[in-house]
């Protein structure tokens, strides 16, 4: 099959703004979901010599460290976890005479990178030259396979430029605990742990290992194999070195200008109890040779390229009239499918699998800012991604237990496992929300698939249980002369607002959980065995459905607005004007309660209801909102801009909007906040394509039928993008004045634009509008 490649879906290293080694060692990963490489210097690998910061990372693979507090009280988290930075298998040992990489420092200069989005292939041209000036070029192409998650390919070509000499190629990991020369002092970077051991597997006939963890008591086998080299390419052959470490090598008389080839297979295995890795690595092992044997480096990046091929076939959003644009979009996408777990057993980190930074930790990011993409494009990955909420329930239930409730989950706010790992409380797990968003993500998910198995077996129990938490930490007060169910001491999306009274995202989010959880109960009413099973009552249903209906929601009727939290209004406003721009992100440089008692926000907090909760909130009420928070917001996360600019689409304020999404889509690629070197933003990559879905293609989330009210920029000439809805697959293209929908697959549905129903079927498959 022969394999497309554009331009148009290429990162050139010549195009980026920056050349710094660091950052692109993240915008030149390569990943799959289940681990993620690092582009680091070939010639790193665990010497301190070079400013990098190798790493693989396999998503979900992490130790922990007991956190230690000043104070511990009961609830505290107890450990810390952090991802594992394994061993880089980018690492290659050359000798040129007399000269050896692993002890003599090579200067290493990129000459060129290239990553091709449309099949994953990471091409790089490297200038070596050694102490004693002999050069070489250092051709390396590599990517993580999307057909085998397992597997992982890299090829080297060696290539003299000015020296006629022996050069000894060795393929060699002998080490796990990667280290790497750079230290951050961001709070938000966490630093490798190290407790990793690995031991050789022996006479495997080709390098294998054992890694282990300490702590988390976990454990993976990795193994690789050199495809077999023929003329012209020396052969390359499996050695023991004297420290009894396995490896591959080759010796050869190389001459200027000839190109000498090594490729090699990795498979990189997935994540077992560490007893069972012990006790079954021979099987584990045979099981992953089934990976890499009998095929080779060419075969296997075809069949991976085939499915970033159908990926974009079905997920590719195209913008014309804004090429620059359209390629920092595309980029966003592939990361965001590089950083996707997909065995229900992960989900996605919020530096996707680039970095440990915030710990290698998921989110409510996932949720709220990632899952809709997969959802609308790719609906199997986001059952998988919320199948790892299902699969931590009970940990959540058990958290909520040890939390001192009666009833409910209290999910973690930063996890790996399922436990909370945020030892922050105030900004962490008070962020209760995430409970609510979780539960908002389901019904999502169901709203838009139709899937009834989900719903049933899965989806049901996390609403109600999540349901259950708001019963147990919410209560009834008496406000503004009538009872009304409160929510007291939460944090709010805004983390700069800490343990508020009545959050009102948090208020209108643990509504729409209460009402879900009845909306259901009366679904599945006639089945005993379902409601006995999770011991659901009459009465606690009524109970969650007046608690729902009497939610206390803040408001400032002078000012027409939606208040962040009770008694927001009674907090003096920060100058953000007046701050010098090196004081920003603010949470770096001032004391968090300096912060808590300002109206000042560190990213959209009641404009996200706006968002989500579009219905019943008129044209005014979404300004009053947006110019209210707009002013005092600082944007210091990446997570806001793109919600900004949503809102702003909305209400017509088309350049704000247009600016803010530039700022939000190229936070990555154009390293907008200046620590891209520490890994991608991986929520505001989704948070990006909700940017264009919802607001400048004006998809209306969350109401009863899908519907449509565009907002084109005026530089764009059109915007198409497919979406998977109720079980078909719908193309649409908006123009400026016009859509166009084509029913892709399915047997069709209603689909509203600008206010005007049209229904599409195998009998009309393609329907246009009119707005404006």
């Amino acid at each position: 099959m022969r394999i497309e490649q554009s331009p148009e879906f290429q990162i050139h290293l010549q195009n980026l703004r920056s050349k710094e080694q660091l950052f692109l060692e993240t915008i030149y990963n390569v990943g799959n979901g289940h681990f993620g490489v690092r582009d680091s210097n070939p010639l790193q690998g665990n010497s301190p010599d070079y400013i990098g910061s190798p790493g693989l990372f396999i998503n979900g693979f992490f130790d922990y460290k007991e956190v230690s507090y000043g104070e511990k009280y009961r609830g505290y988290p107890d450990n810390n976890q952090v991802i594992n930075r394994l061993l880089d298998p980018r690492f290659i040992r050359i000798k040129v005479g007399n000269e050896d990489s692993l002890t003599d420092h090579f200067r290493v200069e990129n000459i060129d990178k290239n990553l091709d989005m449309q099949t994953g292939l990471l091409h790089e041209l490297f200038s070596v030259t050694t102490p004693e000036n002999r050069n070489f070029n250092l051709v390396v192409e590599s990517f993580a396979s999307l057909s085998k998650l397992n597997v992982y390919g890299i090829k080297y070509a060696i290539i003299p430029t000015n020296f006629s000499e022996e050069v000894e190629v060795i393929k060699m990991h002998d080490y796990v605990n990667q280290s790497v020369h750079h230290q951050d002092d961001d709070i938000r970077v966490s630093q490798d742990l190290g407790q990793m051991q690995m031991d050789f597997i022996p006479d495997n006939g080709q390098p294998s290992y054992l890694v282990t963890t300490f702590r988390s008591q976990q454990g993976i086998i990795i193994t690789y194999q050199a495809n077999e080299n023929f003329a012209p390419n020396p052969k390359i052959e499996y050695f023991m070195d004297e420290n009894h470490h396995y490896g591959y090598r080759s010796k050869y008389f190389a001459k200027p200008g000839s190109s000498k080839d090594f490729e090699f297979l990795f498979a990189i295995g997935d994540i077992h109890p560490l007893l069972n890795a012990n006790m079954y690595s021979d099987q584990y092992l045979a099981s992953l040779d089934n990976f890499i044997n009998d095929t080779t480096f060419k075969s296997e990046l075809m069949a991976s390229a085939q499915v970033w091929q159908t990926f974009w076939l079905h997920s590719d959003v195209e913008i014309d009239g804004d090429p620059a644009l359209q390629q920092c979009v595309r980029f966003n996408l592939f990361e965001l499918n590089q950083s996707a777990g997909r065995d229900e057993k992960t989900s996605i980190p919020a530096k996707g699998l680039t970095g440990n930074g915030y710990g290698g930790h998921f989110f409510w990011d996932t949720e709220i800012f990632m899952l809709p993409f997969f959802t609308y494009t790719q609906p199997e990955i986001a059952k998988e991604l919320l199948m790892f909420r299902y699969h931590t329930l009970q940990i959540a239930k058990e958290q909520a237990s040890d939390f001192g409730l009666g009833k409910g989950a209290m999910y973690p706010w930063r996890t790996i496992n399922g436990f909370e790992s945020s030892a922050y409380w105030l900004a962490g797990q008070a962020q209760f929300h995430i409970n609510a968003d979780i539960a908002f993500a389901v019904e999502q998910y169901y709203e838009i698939t139709r899937d009834e198995d989900f719903l049933r077996h899965y989806g049901f129990e996390i609403i109600l249980e999540t349901a259950r938490f708001w019963m147990e930490y919410g209560n009834y007060a008496e406000l503004d002369g009538k009872r009304q169910f409160v929510i007291n001491r939460v944090t709010g999306p805004d983390e700069y607002s800490a343990l508020v009274d009545n959050n009102y995202y948090t208020n209108v989010l643990a509504q729409s959980n209460l009402q879900l959880a009845g909306k259901y109960a009366h679904k599945y009413k006639d089945d005993d065995g379902m409601l006995t099973r999770l011991n659901v009552t009459d009465e606690e249903v009524r109970d969650m459905e007046e608690a729902a209906a009497a939610m206390y929601l803040p408001y400032d009727k002078e000012k027409n607005v939606k208040l962040q939290f009770q008694n927001f209004e009674q907090l003096p406003k920060m100058d953000i004007a007046s701050i010098d721009q090196s004081m920003f992100p603010l949470l770096l440089n001032y004391h968090p309660l300096m912060l808590y008692r300002h109206q000042v926000n560190k990213q959209a907090d009641t404009v996200m209801v706006d968002f989500m909760f579009p219905e019943g909130n008129t044209l005014a009420q979404l300004k009053s909102d947006y110019e209210f928070y707009e002013p005092i917001t600082t944007h210091d996360s990446s997570l806001s801009k793109a919600i900004y600019a949503i809102i702003a689409a909305r209400i017509g304020k088309d350049q704000q909007s247009y600016d803010f999404f530039s700022q939000a889509v190229q936070t990555d690629l154009m390293d907008v906040h200046h620590n891209t070197k520490n890994g991608i933003h991986a929520g505001s990559l989704g948070a990006a394509w909700e940017g264009i879905i919802y607001g400048f293609a004006g998809v209306v989330n969350n109401a009863k039928s899908f519907s449509l009210q565009p907002h084109l920029p005026v530089t764009w000439n059109c915007l198409k993008f497919k979406m998977h809805l109720y079980g078909n697959e719908f193309q649409f293209i908006i123009y400026q004045d016009t859509v166009e929908v084509d029913l892709i697959s399915g047997k069709g549905a209603d689909i509203t634009v600008a206010n005007e129903k049209k229904q599409l079927s195998h009998q009309n498959p393609k329907q246009m509008w009119t707005y404006k």
